[in-house]
């Protein structure tokens, strides 16, 4: 056999009526669950990250006269980047 391997799921009984099919092939079972639980959607992230739109929402509103200190803070404290 070259293609692709043959499929049969069912019961034991409707396994059997395969049986002149299969003999002297190899085969591999696998017995799955009595009651197969439904698989429920795929649920959203409950995190999601911050997006540019919710930024703009503060754009032009800061307050106060220490913006060059607070951004010469962050050029002093970041590190090189790591890949």
């Amino acid at each position: 056999m070259t293609g692709k391997p043959l499929e049969i799921e069912g019961t034991w009984e409707e396994i059997l009526a395969h049986t002149a099919n299969l003999a002297g092939r190899r085969v591999r079972l696998t017995v799955l669950p009595d009651d197969p639980t439904p698989q429920s959607p795929e649920k959203p992230p409950l995190f999601r990250p911050a997006s540019g739109h919710s930024l703009l929402r503060h754009a032009g509103t800061w307050a106060g006269d220490d913006l060059e200190e607070c951004l010469q803070i962050v050029y002093d404290n970041r590190g090189p980047l790591e890949f």
